[in-house]
């Protein structure tokens, strides 16, 4: 079964993704900020956020890799979180922020300067993980959210449509 694709271009040029909650803004924060909840969806972080970086193992990924993790803003009385990951060509900055929404939040997600090249799969990849943070915080298997082939190259088109120029 594939996934419907739900990310935007803003007019910055950023991929956009918004997901929406029943729960409430401080409790969708844990699951970006504190390891033990981030590790349900995502990877587990260890380190020192005070040192202005962390180490995040990819729990998801084949193989579990980690990645070294800057931290540019970690605001849990705003619910913001800015962090850059990756070297050389293939650095991230990746923006998150738990709004209150009617009874519960929502989840902003942007990653400005997304390269057109690589929406194809960047696109498909956080649409992914969303979901199984959607998965995690609605009580139901995230194990159930298979990547290949539901996201990718299912939704691959649609980015790759999305981001060109």
């Amino acid at each position: 079964m594939s996934a419907t694709p739900t990310g935007n271009r803003t007019a910055h040029g950023a991929l956009e993704l918004r997901r929406v909650f029943t729960e409430s803004p401080g409790r969708i924060w844990r699951y970006l900020a504190d390891s033990e909840y981030l590790a349900l969806w995502f990877g587990s972080w260890h380190g020192d956020p005070k040192s202005g970086a962390v180490e995040v193992v990819l729990l998801a990924e084949e193989e579990a890799p980690i990645e070294r993790v800057e931290i540019l803003q970690c605001d849990p009385r705003t619910r913001q979180l800015q962090v850059r990951t990756g070297t050389g060509d293939s650095v991230w900055q990746l923006e998150l922020k738990v709004e209150a929404s009617g009874q519960g939040s929502c989840l902003v997600f942007q990653m400005p300067g997304l390269d057109p090249q690589q929406a194809g799969s960047i696109g498909p990849g956080w649409e992914f993980y969303l979901d199984r943070l959607a998965a995690v915080v609605d009580g139901t298997d995230v194990g159930s959210v298979v990547f290949e082939p539901d996201y990718y190259p299912a939704l691959s088109g649609y980015y790759e449509e999305l981001f060109r120029s």
